[in-house]
């Protein structure tokens, strides 16, 4: 049962009752306390009334002017006509043996027993506890004040009844002080709602959110909490789970991209090896062949024979090429990003590279031009950059159907250098461009095979440039030829 109570009073409540009885309580306490002492002026200004009747009379007593208590009798009279609250006011002046020497408006008896306890303090004959609702009853106000004369004893005792306007008077203005604790309690009670359902609003948005994200994994929390402390902190719990679960997405993600890139690696190497596999079969196999012939036929006549040693030779030569690039390609991945640099003028090295290709005749009817400014410092592998302008010379060489080769300086940025190689020939059909660095990919498969190509030359090049950091791309030419864009590092002491 006290759970399920638990349950139903929300935060807001559990703060707003509180507060609001605690200040009921204040309110009812001022006023209950406000009302006693109007109560006590009330009697306190009646005795005072009283009191003052009685020292005027005794003061006329003790000089023996007697003509002045029927004066001041007289202007009781008259004082008090208009006035409820004193027009019933009685007086009765009493000797030492308790005779009546004076009296005004009706006598007031005293007993034997009450003339033994008569004080010149204010008192009442009957309990107060005896009135009820509006009617009030014949309880009378006393006040007794004693005096001497020429060894003469008297006692004065005033008199007012304790009526209905005696009562109000004495209640003082009871009603309007409730109207007043009643306002005020209505007007606390706004307030403190007001106030508590702005705390809980805080309250209730965590609480929503916390289900929320408990439940709801793709749960987007809001930020309209309130401008104060607490909706300060409202906001920081949000930020830290957002920021969680940014985290959260971002580490799946870098998850999920480490687990592709895996894969992806996996597939490539047994793609590798499925192709290195299919390209071994046919030197192989052509090699075999070649000296399985030679060595059935002992009789084959020398011309058919040296041929027949030198088809073996070629495949065997290419057979080395397709290994070294393989081997090429395999330390390029596993080392990328690994590989030992320096710093290496690009022009100085694409120059010797077309000086010495010319002087070996490796260029054929080929010319080439290179067109980089001085001081073109690079962070580089002097081999590994030999290597890839080799393969794009020997791949542009065999395939473009040219006679230019040109190695240009394109432009550059804070960190790297734009450069470009490219020949004047056929191109490659455009559905062929975004294939040109997959390994052992040909767009010509018998003429590559034809003239000694491995199909991994435009892969180490594109291995090449990523092991530097860099980026290659291939595109057609508009004057004609295959152009190949690529960056390179600055050297940066």
């Amino acid at each position: 049962m006290k759970e399920g109570l638990k349950r139903r009073i929300t935060f807001k409540w559990r703060l707003f009752l509180p507060l609001v009885i605690s200040l009921w309580t204040i309110l009812v306490g001022l006023a209950l306390w406000q009302n006693y002492r109007d109560r006590l002026y009330g009697r306190t200004f009646v005795e005072q009334q009283l009191k003052m009747v009685n020292q005027r009379v005794a003061r006329a007593i003790h000089n023996g002017d007697w003509a002045a208590v029927e004066v001041f009798k007289n202007f009781l009279t008259d004082f008090y006509t208009t006035d409820s609250l004193f027009d019933e006011i009685r007086l009765t002046i009493y000797d030492s043996d308790w005779s009546v020497v004076d009296t005004l408006g009706s006598r007031i008896v005293i007993n034997t027993n009450e003339q033994q306890n008569v004080s010149t303090e204010m008192f009442e004959r009957e309990s107060l506890t005896a009135r009820r609702a509006n009617k009030v009853s014949k309880n009378n106000f006393y006040l007794a004040t004693r005096t001497d004369r020429e060894g003469d004893e008297y006692l004065i005792i005033s008199s007012l009844p304790h009526d209905n306007d005696m009562e109000a008077y004495i209640a003082g203005q009871t009603f309007d002080i409730w109207m007043v604790v009643f306002a005020l309690a209505l007007a606390i009670s706004v307030v403190a709602y007001i106030s508590t359902r702005h705390l809980a609003r805080n309250i209730t948005i965590l609480r929503d959110f916390a289900t929320r994200s408990a439940i709801d994994p793709e749960f987007v929390p809001g930020n309209d909490f309130e401008h104060d402390e607490l909706g300060d902190i409202a906001r920081r719990i949000v930020q830290i789970y957002n920021e969680r679960a940014a985290a959260r997405e971002h580490t799946e993600r870098e998850h999920q991209m480490a687990l592709h890139t895996i894969e992806e690696k996996a597939r490539q190497k047994r793609q590798l090896t499925n192709n290195i596999n299919h390209e071994l079969k046919t030197p192989i196999g052509v090699i075999k062949g070649y000296l399985d012939t030679i060595i059935d036929s002992p009789d084959m006549d020398e011309d058919t024979r040296r041929h027949f040693i030198m088809k073996a030779r070629d495949h065997a030569n290419r057979l080395v090429n397709l290994i070294a690039d393989v081997s090429a390609i395999t330390r390029l991945e596993d080392g990328e990003n690994q590989i030992s640099t320096e710093q290496i003028d690009f022009h100085e090295l694409a120059y010797v590279f077309s000086n010495d290709s010319h002087e070996s005749g490796f260029l054929g009817h080929f010319a080439m031009e290179v067109d980089i400014p001085l001081g073109s410092d690079i962070k580089g592998n002097g081999n590994l950059l030999q290597g890839m302008l080799m393969n794009l010379t020997k791949n542009a060489v065999n395939y473009s159907g040219g006679d230019k080769l040109t190695i240009e300086y394109r432009g550059e940025d804070d960190d790297f250098y734009r450069f470009a190689f490219y020949d004047n020939g056929s191109g490659v059909p455009p559905s062929s461009l975004e294939h040109l660095f997959d390994r052992f990919y040909r767009i010509d498969s018998g003429r590559a095979r034809k003239s000694g190509g491995t199909g991994l030359g435009l892969a180490i090049v594109f291995n090449t440039i990523k092991a530097h950091g860099g980026k290659i791309t291939a595109r057609n030419r508009e004057e004609g030829g295959l152009e190949f864009e690529f960056t390179l590092p600055k050297w940066k002491a």
